[in-house]
């Protein structure tokens, strides 16, 4: 599994979770380390979608699946999305990342029963269900 972070998040979250998850074969890459910070949303995630491997998308922009354009890019792209609630604008980074590690084993089995396209919102809290969203 890979896992992508888009301009909406900060790179120290990618980070955190690459350090939790290489063990287990996996990968996370924020998108300044992979295309840089220029591209737009559609560019990513038809880079995305042209790359084989199964992708997870973080984002802080649930407008991905608002805007028409982003949201048949996303689709096309086959993509499995985790859309950030608001609070973690406003929540210290090290509990953002908390959070995040606490609720993988969670969040990737969710996620595997689910065929993409298909969004999530993770909220900040350490328990819960992860909430589905429209596309």
């Amino acid at each position: 599994m890979k896992v992508f972070f888009d301009n909406c998040t900060s790179p120290r979250m990618a980070r955190t979770l690459h350090a939790f998850i290489e063990a287990d074969g996996h990968q996370a890459v924020h998108i300044s380390d992979v295309l840089g910070r220029d591209v737009t949303d559609i560019e990513w995630m038809q880079y995305l979608g042209r790359d084989p491997a199964d992708w997870i998308v973080f984002t802080g922009d649930e407008r991905i699946r608002k805007n028409k354009a982003e949201a048949r890019a996303f689709a096309q792209a086959r993509l499995k999305g985790i859309v950030l609630a608001p609070a973690y604008q406003r929540t210290p980074m090290s509990r953002n990342c908390a959070v995040l590690i606490d609720r993988w084993p969670k969040l990737l089995e969710t996620l595997e029963n689910f065929e993409p396209p298909v969004l999530f919102e993770l909220s900040i809290n350490f328990s819960g269900r992860f909430r589905q969203l429209s596309l």
